[in-house]
């Protein structure tokens, strides 16, 4: 999940940089899973029929996790003054995550575990802000990102869910993302955005959907396993680590002295949160 998420990252960083619409390979984040997913339960023989109740709860969950967590998630970036601001606050879900699973589904509390998941918010916290703070005024960012906090978490927990009912993660991954293409090519298409993209540049938003596809399938892997799926989410929250030390390699963006104290801290929160 780790990797997965990190070569994400970088490729949606490169997309950006070519000036791809958000809005189009928002549509391949969500379509290429949906039939990766599908070939994944033909391949392992596993049906993709579900009770009308536990489809109803996969709509539900795709629709306040995926589609309005990602609306949410775009609306703070686009007001913050910094969108470095926006993503530790809406990563922060992990200590809501951690928490809430002790008592949902009786997880395993360590304090050792949970300090070391605050270091890791606290350590990725330096990395994410600039060094070079841009003032504003406008805190409607703060509730968006807050909203964005709720539906990861509930995104979490869910999974959880749904995996001690015994579904196999590719089955009700499949319903969500088929969902959210759905409304997310309704939004392109009321946009008009009109494309003109090399073959480079296809392969690129393809690729995107592949290790998105990935990312996705890992974590719930992770989730199924972990004794706390917060750990699993503190380990997806330090992936902010190694962005930022790629991205400064690759695309040379910033690397400050304190973000690189960050990343030493973030990594060593991680010894200890895995060991």
């Amino acid at each position: 999940m780790f990797l997965a998420s990190n070569v994400l990252y970088l490729l949606i960083r490169l997309a950006q940089k070519q000036n791809i619409p958000i809005s189009f390979y928002s549509i391949t984040l969500f379509l290429i899973p949906s039939i990766i997913y599908f070939l994944l339960a033909y391949l392992n023989q596993v049906s993709l029929l579900v009770p009308a109740e536990q489809f109803l709860l996969i709509i539900f969950a795709a629709f306040f996790w995926s589609y309005l967590g990602n609306y949410f998630s775009q609306k703070s970036i686009l007001l913050a003054s910094n969108p470095g601001y926006s993503l530790i606050l809406s990563k922060s879900y992990v200590v809501v995550t951690t928490i809430t699973a002790v008592f949902l589904f009786n997880a395993e509390f360590s304090w050792q575990k949970f300090i070391a998941i605050l270091f890791i918010l606290f350590f990725s916290m330096l990395i994410a802000v600039p060094s070079k703070e841009k003032k504003s005024r406008n805190y409607k960012w703060v509730y968006f990102s807050l909203l964005t906090n709720l539906c990861l978490a509930f995104g979490s927990l869910i999974s959880k869910y749904f995996l001690n009912l015994g579904l196999e993660p590719f089955v009700y991954l499949f319903y969500i993302n088929v969902f959210v293409t759905t409304l997310n090519f309704f939004d392109f298409k009321r946009q008009d955005i009109k494309l003109h993209l090399s073959k480079k540049q296809i392969l690129l938003v393809i690729m995107i959907g592949i290790f998105q596809a990935a990312f996705n399938f890992f974590m719930q892997t992770a989730y199924k396993s972990a004794p706390n799926i917060g750990y699993v989410a503190a380990i997806n929250v330090s992936s902010i680590m190694t962005v930022t030390f790629l991205s400064a390699f690759f695309f040379k963006d910033e690397l400050s002295r304190v973000k690189t104290f960050g990343i030493l801290g973030v990594l060593i929160s991680l010894f200890f949160l895995i060991v």
